[in-house]
């Protein structure tokens, strides 16, 4: 990666921009919101378990930038990274299918571009799909006490 190009990644983690107005837009509208700090799997499964439910995500709709995409070299990581990584100062939530309608309005008139990825279900487990075909992969997020120097003592 050239130089130039890892300073305005650097700047773009450094001088992130937090979803401020996303989060203002989806006040009444959303069930959970939490923001991506220790990847979307575990954020994710942060809501469903304080939630008792499960999720469906389907790997094919996750929002990958161009840059992202450029710098693995297969699709298959660029989609796990899109999972696992953190710190993304982006926002996940969960909208009641009857406010739907109020989500797109409200979004349409902000100008605020989100990406639905999936939907929530009774199963209590979050599978990830692939064009509706499921995948085991075994993911994680950024876990503080595990990958810390805490040994337990």
């Amino acid at each position: 990666m050239d130089e130039a190009r890892a300073n305005s990644l650097i700047n773009r983690h450094y001088r992130a921009q937090p979803r401020v107005a996303v989060g203002q837009a989806l006040r009444g509208i959303a069930s959970a919101a939490i923001d991506i700090s220790d990847g979307l799997y575990a954020d994710l499964t942060h809501i469903l378990k304080a939630s008792d439910v499960g999720a469906q995500i389907e790997i094919t709709r996750l929002p990958i930038s161009e840059r992202l995409l450029a710098d693995v070299d297969r699709e298959v990581a660029a989609q796990k990274l899109a999972l696992t990584s953190g710190e993304e100062y982006e926002l996940c939530f969960t909208v009641p299918e009857m406010h739907r309608g109020t989500l797109d309005t409200v979004l349409k008139h902000s100008g605020i571009k989100v990406q639905r990825i999936g939907q929530i279900n009774g199963h209590r487990t979050l599978e990830l799909v692939a064009q509706g075909q499921p995948l085991d992969w075994a993911l994680a997020g950024w876990d503080h006490f595990k990958d810390s120097n805490y040994d337990g003592s």
